[in-house]
């Protein structure tokens, strides 16, 4: 199993060729080059192993990175930082086409540049689509750190009608869809869809309709190792297709059945038995599964398809998991808010929806304050005296290794709260907790 460690080894390495580019334009033109003009293409493009991006000072704030052209690619180790207090984003606003790329030689470590509006490109056959933002494949590795991805998409296309057999087509990672390494921290998933497609028309013929595509990872599909930690995930959804329509009954009572809707599993991050996913002081909450519609029955009087089967809206895995010191809230309908066979935990999280690990709270969305979609960097900010406050065992990762110093806002952990014991919130955000001169959270009653 590839170590992740060696994305951090290969970028500290020194090197006498390794060089510092600035990006002067926020545009997409330009020669592949860094001179009078840089844009984040140019960087890219022009840089060598272990070369560092930076953004020039006079660039605006915050900065919007345009991109029209086909998307980045990753092939050497490098490091792209945007500048500290300068919300910056890589958005596409023309083409079709996700964002970046990492392939198989590229390892890149990305602090602070967020991702949004990547659309995956659909593979003509069999229409499938993969990572709306991020594509990173086998023996790649990305590193993200306080970055936020919004409304990338990854949409399948329906494939031609008549093909006997020929289903739906797929849709995996609406955000990133990951074949090599992934390690996330401080990071936000918002509003991202993998979808699959709606099954092709059978086209009279007399067989039953065909299934819609799957779709898997609304934000997230691994298939490597995937590190979360102090990460937020809203909104986030898988969609199956629709099933397409029985044939012609050809001379029976009854026509052929419908095809059944797509599946839908993982929400927010669908895993596969080759990940090794671990998730820590992450939050969960308003992602979805939905199945696609079954096809109608043929005629005359086929039965219809069933439904697509969904689980796992937050998360679904087929391989061992370890989820830990997180906030898991589902949405109450049939779907299971976790989904797997080895979901496990360290120590505890706290929960309302089925299937995950830990301690259920009935009711745990109304003890935090009404989500904020458009901050720079969206967090679920816990009510006074919700159950998340204070309440972590520890300050550990999900492997227990190292102590978590930070929340996804670059808060401390634990924040000081006037208490003799300090203890860390579960989630994302840690809470600042106010002590009176009483020595009580709440304020004194008024004289």
């Amino acid at each position: 199993m590839r170590v992740l460690t060696l994305l951090m080894l290969a970028l500290s390495a020194s090197g006498a060729q390794a060089v510092t580019r600035i990006v002067t334009d926020a545009g997409d033109a330009g020669d592949g080059t860094c001179d009078a003009t840089c844009t984040l293409r140019d960087a890219v493009d022009a840089s060598g192993a272990d070369d560092r991006i930076l953004f020039d000072l006079l660039l605006p704030n915050p900065l919007v990175l345009s991109l029209t052209g086909p998307a980045l690619i990753i092939d050497v180790p490098m490091r792209i930082t945007a500048t500290d207090g300068v919300p910056t984003v890589l958005r596409r606003t023309g083409g079709a086409d996700r964002l970046m790329r990492v392939a198989p030689t590229g390892d890149v470590r990305i602090v602070g540049l967020g991702f949004e509006d990547g659309l995956a490109p659909a593979t003509p056959l069999p229409g499938d689509a993969k990572g709306g933002a991020i594509y990173v494949d086998a023996g790649g590795a990305l590193e993200l750190r306080d970055s936020v991805l919004r409304n990338n998409r990854a949409i399948a296309v329906m494939n031609p009608p008549g093909m006997i057999g020929l289903t739906g087509s797929p849709a995996d990672g609406g955000a990133i869809y990951a074949l090599g390494d992934v390690l996330m921290e401080g990071c936000a998933f918002i509003g991202n869809v993998a979808q699959g497609s709606d099954a092709p028309p059978v086209a009279g013929l007399p067989i039953p309709g065909s299934a819609g595509g799957q779709a898997s990872g609304g934000a997230i599909f691994a298939n490597g190792t995937l590190v979360v930690l102090n990460s937020t995930f809203h909104g986030n959804v898988a969609q199956g297709g629709a099933g397409s329509m029985g044939g012609l009954g050809a001379g029976f009572p009854i026509g052929p059945a419908g095809g059944s809707g797509g599946t839908a599993s993982g929400g927010a991050i669908a895993a596969t038995l080759m990940s090794v996913p671990s998730v820590a002081f992450s939050t969960f909450v308003a992602n979805q599964t939905i199945g696609g519609p079954g096809g109608a029955g043929g005629i005359p009087d086929g039965p219809p398809g069933p439904p697509g089967i969904v689980a796992g809206e937050a998360i679904s895995s087929s391989a061992a998991s370890i989820i830990n010191t997180s906030i898991l809230i589902g949405s109450g309908a049939a779907s299971s808010t976790c989904a797997g066979a080895a979901l496990s935990q360290r120590t505890d999280n706290r929960l309302d929806g089925a299937g995950c690990p830990g301690l259920q709270v009935p009711g745990l969305l109304s003890q935090f304050e009404p989500f904020n979609v458009a901050e720079p960097s969206p967090v679920y900010r816990p009510l006074l005296g919700s159950a998340v406050i204070d309440s972590s065992p520890d300050c550990l990762d999900a492997l227990g290794a190292e102590a978590v110093v930070l929340d996804q806002l670059l808060n401390p952990r634990p924040r000081p709260g006037g208490g003799a014991e300090l203890r860390c919130d579960f989630g994302a955000f840690e809470a600042t907790v106010v002590m009176f001169a009483d020595g009580f959270e709440d304020p004194p009653p008024p004289p």
